[in-house]
């Protein structure tokens, strides 16, 4: 077999075996709606919140914590807890939509906790303990598992024009995670979307 003829068939042969790793075992569908719906956030007593509509900080001092606050805490007991309460205001732009939902992107910030998923992983140096998000209800929220914190629009008429609001209420502080307490600086970032149904 001539060198030509050789180095054509490996070359045919290293097309087929690379083109069969690419075989597709399924598809991902995806849907959704890009909607007009805008809402501004607005802190409530206790909250401070900075930015313009759809780049907004809400910023959570959760202050200075004992570690020995943590480490007799119970299982998933809440430390230090500060209450968030956001208005948001959506003007005329919600029209048509029920309820909004804060949706938490833990990936992109700090990260979750390795010890306990439903946490935020703190930075900075302390350990053993993660940042809870608590819903309303006072359930922790799952940051894993991509829960939210949902609020209902309500519309409020006035002579021809309708305008649209709702309230999230949301509590965070510092959570043992299971792991020894060290002390150090306990910090968190915690990107958000507001998603409209």
């Amino acid at each position: 077999m001539s060198k030509l003829l050789k180095s054509i068939v490996s070359m045919a042969i290293a097309g087929a075996v690379s083109t069969s790793a690419l075989a597709a075992d399924g598809t991902i569908n995806f849907t959704g709606d890009i909607v007009s719906a805008s809402c501004k956030i607005d802190g409530g007593a206790g909250t401070s919140v900075g930015g313009d509509k759809g780049n907004q900080n809400i910023d959570v001092s959760l202050g200075k914590v004992s570690s020995d606050s943590l480490t007799g805490s119970a299982a998933g007991g809440i430390v230090g807890g500060k209450s968030i309460n956001l208005n948001l205001d959506c003007g005329s732009s919600a029209a048509g939509l029920k309820s909004v939902k804060l949706q938490f992107d833990p990936n992109s910030g700090s990260g979750v906790d390795s010890k306990n998923v439903s946490l935020l992983k703190v930075t900075g140096g302390a350990e053993g303990v993660g940042i809870g998000l608590y819903n309303s209800s006072n359930k922790l929220v799952n940051l894993g598992a991509s829960e939210t914190i949902d609020g209902e629009l309500k519309p409020t008429t006035e002579g021809q024009t309708t305008t649209y609001s709702a309230k999230l209420t949301l509590r965070a502080g510092y959570v043992a995670n299971g792991a020894p307490i060290k002390a150090g600086p306990a910090n968190g970032t915690l990107p958000f979307t507001l998603s409209y149904e």
